[in-house]
């Protein structure tokens, strides 16, 4: 057996074991999907147990180093997670701007102090992070609205 057949069989078995069945149900709403941050209420106890359980895998962020609380995986061993998590209808635990933008802006150009401090948080589901739009004299910055008119004399 190569080393992905085993990681395979080890995932397998372990989403088997770990992911509650109530997680393995396509979502009803957008309510019923995990963002995270410090002021987050979870939809209900599976929901919550399903993320830290991945949380505490690292895999949350699954191809993040794990000194940054992620799951050290390699891509090949990323896509077997996602197929195998696919497999059995699991749900993605925790997702937010965190993982999709700020997370692989700082793993590219951030400090190791901004790493550390930034990283895990959002690993763990304590965070969250949104991207605000703004265009200087236009975009989302009202700050800069601005009017005018022409007197055409009617």
């Amino acid at each position: 057996m190569s080393d992905l057949e085993q990681f395979r069989a080890e995932t397998r078995a372990w989403l088997e074991a770990n992911c509650p069945e109530e997680m393995r149900q396509p979502l009803k709403s957008q309510a019923d999907h995990c963002w995270g941050g410090r002021k987050w209420q979870f939809q209900s106890e599976a929901q919550k147990v399903w993320m830290e359980r991945m949380a505490d895998k690292g895999w949350t962020a699954p191809q993040w180093p794990k000194e940054y609380g992620g799951g050290g995986l390699s891509p090949e061993e990323a896509e077997v997670l996602a197929e195998e998590m696919q497999r059995i209808n699991a749900r993605t635990p925790v997702s937010n701007f965190g993982f999709w933008m700020l997370g692989p802006a700082l793993l590219k150009f951030g400090s190791e102090e901004l790493k550390r401090q930034h990283l895990p948080p959002i690993c763990r589901g304590e965070i969250r992070w949104c991207q605000g739009y703004s265009e200087p004299n236009a975009g989302s910055d009202l700050a800069s609205l601005q009017t005018r008119a022409e007197d055409k004399g009617d």
